[in-house]
């Protein structure tokens, strides 16, 4: 009898140690899972941008209408068509990582009927650089412009053979990046009016710098 006691007394022994393991494991297991979780918690409120993409509080409608007296200037006319660029974006859409809007005159009397367009779009993301498509201009002559502490590329259209310099409108490409956001200013004029003196491009610099520092935020 005394050995049958001892031997139960053993069996419910090791019952409990088992159990008091499982628990310990279970406990030990919650607990690691808490630690983890404030570990989550802490690295998302020290890093709330890592893996975002700023973008501006502004529209694209802001961005067209701040450039917008400049084609009205070149096109003497204050009837001007703006769209928004390619990407299926609306004019009250926020500026993101690319936008544009596009100038035509509303009567269709220009030719060709852009007169030019405008862009702004964010260039750098923690570090990162995002994908940009490549520029229409890289085989265009250029020179830089310095305007209000910033370099301004000035890429212009080589005159075609048989163009008249004084008549023959080209591109003239504007681009410069201020503060991790790229802009740029396309517009049309003659070889005469770019070569004569840089007031033109220099007016289109100043435009397209003071419109990256407007809407960048």
């Amino acid at each position: 009898m005394a050995a049958q006691l001892f031997r139960r007394l053993q069996h419910q022994l090791s019952q409990l140690r088992m159990a008091g393991d499982v628990i310990f494991r279970k406990l030990l297991a919650i607990s690691a899972l808490g630690v983890l979780l404030s570990a989550c918690d802490l690295f998302s409120h020290t890093h709330p941008d890592k893996y975002e993409i700023p973008t501006s509080s502004h529209t694209i409608q802001e961005l067209c209408d701040s450039a917008k007296q400049f084609f009205v200037t070149r096109a003497g006319a204050e009837n001007l068509q703006v769209s928004a660029g390619a990407g299926g974006k609306s004019l009250t859409d926020k500026i993101g990582t690319g936008n544009g809007c596009v100038y035509e005159k509303a009567d269709g009397s220009a030719w060709p009927s852009a007169l030019g367009y405008v862009s702004l779009f964010r260039v750098t993301v923690s570090g990162n650089t995002l994908s940009t498509p490549p520029a229409s201009t890289d085989n265009y002559p250029t020179k830089v412009l310095t305007v209000n502490g910033a370099s301004v590329k000035v890429a212009t259209e080589p005159l075609p053979k048989g163009g008249d310099h004084a008549t023959t409108l080209l591109d003239v490409d504007l681009t410069t990046t201020v503060d991790g956001w790229k802009g740029e200013l396309q517009f049309r004029a003659t070889e005469a009016q770019t070569t004569r003196d840089d007031q033109l491009t220099r007016e289109g610099a100043q435009v397209l710098i003071d419109t990256i520092r407007a809407l960048r935020g």
